[in-house]
């Protein structure tokens, strides 16, 4: 038989791993045998046939690329374990078998496992959509087609990683080609993790894993954004004042046979201090064990209500929803299981308080883990730091628990339902809840998480733990399936939605791909900045090193002859790709200022000079980024290429002076209006798509603001303004920055600044010593976001400095009442009419 599989296996010398090279050797359709070793000795026996593969790590990109230039076999085999892995008679032929005959990327198969000397079956379960948990049981044995693991691995991020890799490949495959479970039991391993399932759960929230978690997200975050999958949108806050309810807040503790541990929580419930009126809810699911004689020795307790229900089918989930839904529920319903505690007086309190100091629609606090008499057990406290403001409610998706106490806002609880079983529920309602709703944390211990001999979650066998594992994995696959749809209706709500979606889609996917681009951008979160008031006016100092490329670049037209034209398509890096818009290319710009920064270049090399239809490019533009501000640096004002015509463009909500229009434009003074009437019967017409121009002096320089509906209806006061400008002898026009961007409301509104300028950069860019600042004014410098490429620059920069710079580089309060003479002096001339030459190689007229 053809040998078409190149086996890898980590290696020790061992009789264990010549026990598993002695079985792969065995099998006819092997071709090599790889050894992975960390650390290699050379003076280690090699076994024959094998060839050592020296690797950091069993999960490290760095291993996985070493495996990519071995891989030159149909398919692949990774064993994860380095005990001795034995296989039944003809099971990689079976494995193969299934890969060739399905659209299988990879395949992964039931096992024998010995475990406390007792050989057992280890069945294990179909992957789904949602089974994206980076603990997936697979067992220890996975088959690749050789073409998917190398196009996953080409496909890793350009940063390193050290535990993720592997997780990046399964996610990457599971994309493109499906993940087999072949449910035959097809090899045995030793299992040497012999906790029980009640001490393994808790693994990924183990401080000790922290590094690991962290790098697990970063790589599910980048899968789920290429499934369109990714929350990014703000999430929606409530208001917790709304309603009428009894009670402020109602704790829910529903319970079946647990009289060895309710009476502790009704007692840890009623003893909660609140400055608000509460009841506590206890939903008895039948108990035959005492559980209800103890409950109703608190009968006399008013805030107590003690309710049987009449189904017997109720589930945990069912449970709650009794609860919930009942009228005496509070505002907030808030958890406590039947042998659970909270940790002192005034975890009831403090969870209510975060309602309404975040406006969340859910509160996840912090726990610790203890036996039955309350002492610490490992891992001690879980709190779950996944759950950042920014990531939470992805990374959701990636784990298997949500932490402890929860508690919901009623309303929406009763709105999105809780799912009727036993297992689940809570992990349900925090995806739901989630995926639009902020999400309040507390990482203050509030409660104690009882684990003991009785405790259902102590010690689950293997088929009880894949049906846990099935139904979360089923949970994720339906959220993951919402959440796609949710994501699309934010781009395809529109005529310019899909242009939307495709745009962000190729912004993300040269985020991705791009390496250069990626680290960048990636760097600007961790970029130092400090704020400064300049005038009155908000900005920020960034210090930038990778932005020195373009502020420090040599401008004089010497210089830019000898350089090839770097936006030219021809002169780009290969990595770097080009989205068509009207005229421009589309291209993430490998060196940003802010998040998501990019250009548009003109398809043709022509001098950066404003064209005359610009208002009919910002028409076609703006409408599909809609969230961007789009700007132009003028040839002598910060365009580090004057010779390619270009603008770019950023996400509105980072510019600081767009933040801050409003208090700009109550300063401002109204310089001209300009409107249309339209017809309305008798009456003389109604006026309709006014445009307004203002000047602003209170800024650190003065600027000019057109407001108008249509950005159509600006283009006769833009052109005029732009003509009275002062203009320099030789230069092809005057020097200014553009921003403009779009506001959506009830009306639609286009903002576009001018800023005049005097100067392409201020004397101290030029001066020596101390005296030298290296801030080489552009847009987005002049709009609030002021970059230093120094250190020493960012350090000593103070508000004072910013304000001589810009004041320097900007046009003087005289100068800029002089353009507005200018301006209305050709608003008083006749407009010439604009002739075009318009070429046409057809002879009909």
């Amino acid at each position: 038989m053809r040998k078409t599989i190149n086996c890898f296996i980590p290696y020790t010398e061992s009789t264990a791993t010549d026990k598993t090279i002695t079985t792969l050797k065995g099998c006819s359709i092997v071709n090599k045998i790889y050894l992975l070793s960390i650390n290699p000795d050379t003076t280690l026996s090699l076994p024959q046939g094998c060839e050592i593969l020296p690797v950091d790590s069993l999960t490290s990109s760095k291993t996985m690329n070493a495996i990519a230039q071995k891989a030159d076999t149909p398919f692949t085999l990774l064993y994860t374990k380095t005990s001795p892995l034995e296989l039944e008679p003809m099971a990689l032929e079976r494995m193969v078998t299934v890969l060739q005959e399905n659209r299988s990327g990879m395949v992964y198969a039931d096992h024998y496992e010995w475990k406390d000397g007792e050989k057992k079956k280890h069945p294990v379960i179909d992957y789904q959509a949602g089974s994206v948990r980076d603990d997936f049981d697979f067992g220890s044995v996975l088959v690749f087609k050789s073409q998917w693991m190398l196009a996953a691995i080409c496909s890793m991020p350009a940063c390193l990683m050290t535990y993720a890799a592997l997780y990046f490949i399964r996610l990457f495959v599971s994309n493109y080609a499906s993940l087999k479970h072949i449910n035959e039991y097809l090899y045995t391993e030793i299992e040497s993790d012999n906790r029980t399932s009640g001490e393994k759960q808790f693994d990924y929230v183990d401080p000790r894993n922290r590094k690991v978690q962290v790098e697990m997200e970063r790589v599910f975050t980048q899968y789920l954004q290429n499934i369109d999958a990714c929350m990014e949108e703000s999430p929606l806050c409530i208001d917790p004042q709304e309603g009428t309810f009894t009670y402020e807040a109602s704790i829910i503790i529903p319970v079946r046979n647990r009289a060895r541990t309710i009476e502790d929580a009704i007692r840890s419930a009623l003893s909660q201090e609140t400055t608000f009126p509460f009841n506590v809810i206890v939903v008895d699911n039948h108990s035959t064990d005492g559980t209800t004689e103890i409950i109703n020795k608190y009968s006399d307790r008013k805030e107590l209500l003690h309710l049987q229900p009449e189904r017997t089918d109720l589930g945990i989930g069912g449970c709650w929803s009794l609860a919930a839904n009942h009228p005496l529920c509070g505002r907030f319903a808030v958890q406590l299981d039947s042998d659970d505690l909270y940790s002192d007086t005034h975890t009831l309190q403090t969870i209510v308080d975060t309602f309404y100091k975040e406006e969340c629609a859910m509160v996840i606090g912090t726990y610790r883990m203890t036996d039955f008499d309350l002492n610490t057990i490992a891992p001690g406290v879980i709190d779950h730091r996944e759950w950042t403001e920014n990531n939470g409610r992805n990374n959701a998706l990636r784990i298997n628990g949500l932490g402890a106490p929860r508690a919901f806002y009623t309303p929406l609880l009763r709105k999105i339902g809780i799912p009727n079983v036993s297992y689940g529920e809570d992990y349900a309602l925090g995806l739901a809840f989630s995926r639009q709703y902020k999400i309040g944390r507390i990482y203050d211990v509030l409660y104690l998480c009882r684990r003991w001999e009785g405790n259902s979650d102590a010690a689950l066998d293997i088929e009880k733990v894949n049906a846990n594992n099935y139904y979360k994995d089923s949970l994720r696959t339906q959220e993951i399936a919402i959440r796609k749809d949710l994501y699309k209706s934010l781009y395809w709500s529109n005529d310019s939605g899909a242009e939307i979606y495709k745009i962000n889609k190729f912004i993300q996917r040269q985020l991705t791909n791009w390496q250069l681009a990626a680290e960048n951008h990636k760097a600007l979160e961790n970029v130092q900045t400090k704020e400064l008031n300049v005038c009155d006016n908000p900005f920020t100092v960034q210090f930038n090193p990778q932005r020195s490329v373009s502020s420090t670049a040599k401008v004089d037209e010497k210089s830019i002859k000898e350089r090839p034209c770097f936006l030219c398509a021809e002169n780009q890096p290969k990595e770097q790709k080009r989205y068509p818009i009207e005229r421009y290319n589309l291209c993430v710009n490998p060196y940003p200022i802010l998040p998501k920064h990019v250009t548009l270049v003109d398809m043709y090399h022509t001098p950066q000079k404003l064209p005359y239809d610009f208002a009919d490019d910002i028409d076609t533009t703006l409408p599909i980024m809609p969230d961007f501000a789009l700007f132009y640096n003028g040839a002598h004002c910060g365009a580090s290429a004057p010779d390619h015509y270009h603008l770019q463009g950023v996400k509105s909500q980072n510019v600081p002076l767009i933040k801050n229009i409003w208090p700009l434009m109550e300063h401002a003074q109204i310089i001209d209006t300009e409107f249309d009437f339209i017809d309305e019967g008798e009456e003389d017409g109604v006026e309709t798509n006014t445009v307004w121009l203002y000047l602003n002096t209170h800024y650190p320089c003065p600027l000019f603001i057109i407001k108008g509906s249509i950005y159509l209806k600006s283009a006769n006061v833009l052109e005029r303004l732009l003509q009275a400008l002062p203009k320099k002898k030789g230069e092809k026009e005057p020097r200014f920055n553009l921003l403009t961007w779009k506001v959506d409301g009830e009306e639609e509104e286009y903002f576009t600044i001018i800023f005049p300028r005097s100067k392409h950069r201020p004397d101290r860019y030029f001066a020596e010593g101390e005296e030298q600042i290296l801030i080489s004014p552009g847009t987005l410098d002049m709009a609030g976001v002021l970059v230093t490429t120094r250190q020493e620059d960012f350090d000593r920069l103070t508000e004072q400095d910013a304000a001589d710079i810009l004041k320097e580089v900007g046009l003087s309060i005289k100068d800029a009442n002089k353009v507005i003479e200018r301006y209305f002096t050709i608003k008083a001339t006749p407009r010439k009419r604009r002739k075009i030459k318009i070429e046409d190689d057809d002879d009909d007229e």
